[in-house]
């Protein structure tokens, strides 16, 4: 899950699930664009093709001596164990540049197909579904939460369904109880609504529509409410509605099993959080992400995330007047007279010296990701690096990284 915060820190960070992002049975061990680099480092929780990767992306391109590839390396040596990043422009071959290992234990190189964890990108594709069955009629945007769901919230007769995904409904953040972490170190498998009634025993952050605040709790409601309409899973309804029609095969939802399945990388936290006996990374990839769950428990790679955020962007998915609420925005900070974060309905626009880049950001434990598509530039650029949290270390060459993939 991906926070407002802009710098993150074991203190202030704490993963859900995008907050803001494994190999079966195997447990885990005991500038130019400065606004938008700032997203990728935001705390989660606590940001017309198909989806297999085209024979110009099966490799990466050659590292350049300087600038991103060099960018990408020195993440590297700050500490992550690898990065990938994809540059798509119109009309060219997409740009891959990677850095790193895909496992820790082994040395693999990383390859650009790994598959990986995207935090609160999931948002994105959450809010899509929700916003497709308001086009057909199904949901109403300014409608109640209890119209669907009565007696489920407590103010759910205040809080309607555009509170929940632009984050204005006040509901608090659930990943703020201590329960949620000692429950995600022994590995336990969360119920959704477990996770929102640890979210209402705190008191509401403000009148629903009177403020804007970031908080989890709005993607599990809003979760719960396209199964409540459809009738089935929502990990189905993402298939269905999203994942397979745009054939976007290394896409999935597996949210109460740790299994990633076929290529990934393994993702880690440093030692700087998690000290370890060994003064190794713990590797983290076998945690499963029910705690996350419509917040950011889905896996994928950057191939697929760009075909997704195309298609969304291009109106292939909603009409456009659903697109156009959907870019609707409300500002995050109101003392910031540039608007340089905004958030719409699971769509964040972050305004920077390349101008207005749409997309958004996930961290969950162990990785850090972001997808946004420039509006002036139309450049495409994911990013995905396998460690959250990270060393301090990281946080400049990572943001250089980021300007350099979107402006360079």
């Amino acid at each position: 899950m991906n926070r407002t915060s802009h710098r993150p820190n074991a203190t202030t960070a704490r993963p859900v699930s995008g907050p803001r992002r494994t190999r079966p049975g195997r447990r885990p061990r005991g500038a130019v664009a400065p606004a938008l680099a700032a997203t990728v480092l935001a705390s989660l929780l606590l940001s017309p093709g198909h989806a297999s990767a085209s024979t110009q992306e099966a490799r990466p391109d050659p590292v350049p001596r300087n600038g991103l590839g060099a960018a990408v390396r020195e993440v590297v040596a700050a500490g992550v164990p690898g990065i990938i990043v994809r540059v798509q422009d119109p009309r060219r071959p997409a740009r891959l540049t990677t850095s790193g290992v895909s496992d820790l234990a082994t040395g693999a190189a990383l390859r650009p197909a790994a598959r990986f964890r995207i935090g609160s990108i999931t948002k994105t594709f959450v809010a899509t579904a929700v916003l497709q069955l308001v086009g057909e009629g199904r949901l109403e945007l300014d409608e109640p939460v209890a119209r669907r769901l009565p007696g489920f919230l407590a103010a759910g007769e205040q809080i309607t369904l555009r509170h929940l995904l632009n984050h204005t409904s006040g509901l608090p953040e659930y990943a703020a109880d201590p329960a949620l972490f000692a429950g995600i170190a022994e590995n336990r498998v969360w119920d959704p609504r477990e996770l929102v009634t640890m979210a209402e025993m705190q008191p509401p952050l403000f009148e629903p529509g009177s403020a804007w605040a970031y908080s989890n709790t709005n993607y599990i409601v809003a979760g719960l409410l396209v199964e409540a309409v459809s009738g089935r899973p929502l990990a189905r309804e993402l298939d269905r509605r999203i994942f397979s029609p745009l054939r976007l095969r290394q896409t999935s939802f597996p949210a109460a099993t740790a299994l990633l399945g076929g290529y990934h990388a393994r993702g880690y936290v440093t030692t700087e959080v998690f000290p370890t006996a060994d003064g190794q990374p713990l590797d983290v990839t076998g945690y499963n992400p029910s705690h996350a769950w419509a917040a950011g428990a889905i896996v994928s790679n950057a191939a697929d995330l760009a075909t997704f955020l195309k298609a969304l962007l291009s109106g292939q998915l909603l009409p456009p007047a659903l697109l156009q609420e959907m870019k609707q925005t409300v500002a995050e900070d109101p003392s910031d007279p540039g608007k340089t974060f905004s958030y719409g309905l699971g769509l964040r626009r972050v305004t920077d010296a390349c101008g207005a880049n749409w997309g958004h950001g996930g961290t969950i434990f162990g990785y850090q990701s972001m997808a946004f598509w420039n509006e002036r530039t139309e450049r495409s650029v994911v990013l995905a690096s396998t460690m959250f949290f990270a060393p301090a270390a990281v946080e400049a060459p990572l943001a250089t990284a980021t300007d350099l993939a979107l402006c360079g």
